[in-house]
């Protein structure tokens, strides 16, 4: 199997060793009130076997099975790496070794940490890049695009705002991928901030978008209060696009981290990054 579900039970002390060993060479992620950190790797580049044995040794049972589940490698390889990513940059904001750490869902699938701690996290993968975001105290969600992947712009008409639709219509022809990206990604991390699933209707809810701002308009028919929505957007690595929303308000003034991260070997903050 390419996740092996059957090691022996000594793999567990082994771990505990080496995620000792790597917690003196990192630096911790101290998570304070306002801050958001956000954390992408691309899942192509890790190939080292060490790490990939420890990505499978830090999953739980049910993880694992996941894992296997999936018929091509390629699918495997980025699952992988996307649980060690969360396990990771969990333990690092906890300080609970990664294999310890318990999860359970909502009634809508979206993932909790277990813990006392008031930690929110969410994550996305898109185009052989994974991501993880956390923050302390208020709902988060998450969304990455890879803005090269072939798509029918006219999807619009379905799926977006009758609002957002006409500013994309009227978007010039080479900057009409950007801009559709721009508003899916904050669409579907609107929803997983909520936690609701596809529960919630994307043409419900109507994103406007400045050169230093973003904000959000709701259908009649739809209650939310969007004083109580906190937005970014941002690219990275030229080929995706990014987006957050965080259940509270822009008075909160929330600064985000942004880093670079190949879980158990290094994090490299990005301060290069335009973030609005």
């Amino acid at each position: 199997m390419f996740c092996d579900i059957k090691k022996q039970t000594d793999g567990a002390d082994r771990v505990c060793r080496e995620f000792k060993f790597w917690e003196n060479k990192l630096d911790t992620i101290v998570l304070k009130q306002g801050e958001v950190h956000f954390f992408y790797t691309l899942t192509g580049e890790i190939q080292t076997p060490f790490l990939l044995d420890k990505y499978c040794e830090i999953s739980s049972e049910e993880e694992k099975i996941k894992i296997d589940r999936y018929m091509f490698e390629k699918d495997r390889h980025n699952c992988l790496v996307t649980r060690g990513l969360v396990r990771f940059v969990l333990s690092q904001c906890t300080q609970v070794p990664p294999h310890l750490l318990r999860f359970e869902k909502n009634k809508h699938g979206k993932p909790r940490l277990k813990t006392t701690i008031p930690i929110c996290f969410n994550l996305s993968h898109s185009g052989g890049l994974t991501s993880c975001a956390v923050v302390l105290d208020h709902e988060i969600g998450i969304d990455v695009e890879d803005s090269t992947r072939k798509i029918d712009i006219n999807i619009a008409d379905r799926f977006f705002s009758r609002q957002e639709s006409e500013y994309l219509g009227q978007t010039r022809e080479q900057d009409k991928k950007n801009v559709f990206f721009d508003f899916w990604t904050l669409k579907e991390s609107y929803i997983k901030a909520k936690g609701r699933g596809l529960s919630i209707p994307l043409d419900k809810f109507s994103f406007t978008m400045g050169q230093h701002s973003t904000s959000i308009c709701f259908a009649d028919s739809y209650n939310d209060d969007p004083h109580g929505l906190t937005f970014f957007r941002f690219s990275l690595l030229k080929n995706f696009k990014a987006a957050i929303t965080i259940q509270a308000p822009e008075t909160k003034g929330f600064k985000v981290n942004i880093y670079q991260c190949v879980p158990f070997k290094e994090i490299k903050r990005q301060e290069d990054i335009k973030i609005i």
